[in-house]
């Protein structure tokens, strides 16, 4: 049912996931390297099955969906009754991912650790 919710949200969004094949690269640990603002460092943690968790330094555990797209992986998590959208862009070797998260517009990057 998860897949079934993150495929209706990425096609009312207008997102164009990867093909199969390409769509397992971010499972895993991703641990916060850069954040422009100081904020005390996070994790995401992919699962094969569609899901992602924020887990922060306090080891409060945010869950969400995700899917992955030609540029990246396109997030919602939900918190406090709220949807969360956010865009992580990888770069060409699938080893980062950015957000930008300042009114600057400066990225925080996130380096996939397992």
């Amino acid at each position: 049912m998860r897949h079934l919710a993150a495929i209706l949200l990425a096609l009312s969004l207008g997102w164009v996931p990867a093909h199969a094949d390409q769509a397992d690269w971010p499972v895993g640990r991703w641990e916060l390297v850069h954040d422009p603002e100081g904020r005390k460092a996070d994790a995401l943690e992919f699962t094969g099955e569609g899901d992602v968790y924020n887990v922060w330094s306090d080891g409060t555990r945010v869950s969400g969906i995700y899917i992955v797209t030609a540029e990246g992986v396109k997030t919602v998590f939900t918190r406090e009754g709220k949807d969360v959208i956010a865009t992580f862009h990888s770069d060409p070797t699938r080893s980062q991912l950015r957000i930008v998260t300042s009114a600057s517009g400066e990225e925080s990057v996130y380096e996939k650790v397992e």
